[in-house]
């Protein structure tokens, strides 16, 4: 009994130093607040159409970070909600009841010989997408629009219409009738000292494909010709370098959206806080005041 008490002592004493050194590691080791909102934020579309009930998508992601629900972007569908699931650890839930998904991407599309030029549309432009001047015809800049339907209402003649966003189907990647058996032959001859068979796993994997140089290989087809499975790899490398192409475009067209969107706001705040600032009939009286004093 004696032995036995130094040692509960011992263990209970260890058992509350782990404790303790795991709460602090968790305080110290957790990422900040802004780190996890620029993670969600990635995920999101940038469409910045406010579908989800906050102005942006970045306001939306300070949301969810807060605990909001992640099925609310209609633009994202399911494809961001199993990805925000997956970074936070939540369940998979199907899109909001009271919201639409979108099932392709959509172009606002100015009937221009019956616009009005009220700019009215411009002002409803989360990403300046709208050019154009008072009592002057306005368009759209294709590049720049997100679809996000915020410039109909307001349209008081209704002269804009969104029209589907038609994109290429890709290339099909050849079939496989004989699996690769990672015999090392195509590495053997590659030019550009690639390894082909891990190229051929990872087809499917932008971030992998880009980490195995994928730009490099010049589809000389060397690797055709000694591939004892007969699998064309050359093909499906050409397949693999237009999927890493779409998501670099995609993740260019969100960062550019996400600019734009950031510098509308910061712009309208500057306007807001300009007006607020403007002098008052005391402050003007104030002034003229001063400046009687120094004649």
């Amino acid at each position: 009994m004696d032995q036995i008490l130094p040692d509960l002592i011992l263990l209970t004493g260890l058992t509350g130093f782990c404790a303790c050194l795991l709460v602090f590691a968790r305080q110290r080791l957790s990422p900040s607040s802004e780190v996890v909102i620029d993670e969600i934020n990635r995920l999101l579309p940038q469409t910045q159409c406010a579908q989800c009930g906050y102005p942006g998508c970045r306001p939306y992601a300070q949301a969810i970070a807060k605990g909001e629900a992640i099925n609310r972007c209609p633009p994202g569908g399911d494809d961001v909600i199993s990805n925000l699931a997956s970074l936070l650890g939540r369940s998979e839930t199907d899109l909001a009841e009271d919201l639409k998904e979108q099932s392709m991407a959509m172009l606002a599309v100015i009937r221009e010989s019956e616009c009005i030029g009220c700019t009215l549309c411009i002002s409803a432009c989360p990403v300046d997408a709208i050019v154009g001047a008072q009592q002057q015809m306005h368009t759209v800049v294709e590049d720049h629009c997100t679809g996000c339907e915020l410039c109909l209402e307001p349209c008081p003649v209704d002269c804009i219409d969104l029209e589907p966003v038609s994109t290429p189907p890709l290339s099909e990647f050849p079939k496989e009738t004989t699996a690769c058996i990672n015999c090392g032959w195509c590495e053997s001859v590659c030019p550009r000292n690639l390894q082909p068979q891990l190229l051929y796993r990872a087809r499917q994997n932008p971030e992998q494909l880009t980490g195995l140089d994928l730009h490099r290989c010049i589809e000389c087809i060397h690797c055709d010709q000694v591939c004892p499975s007969n699998i064309s790899l050359t093909a499906a490398f050409h397949t693999s370098k237009e999927i890493v192409s779409r998501q670099r475009q995609a993740e260019a067209t969100h960062a550019s959206n996400e600019t734009r969107y950031l510098r509308r706001q910061a712009r309208l705040n500057n306007i807001d806080n300009k007006i607020v600032s403007r002098p008052s009939s005391n402050d003007k009286a104030a002034l003229l005041e001063s400046l009687r004093a120094r004649q």
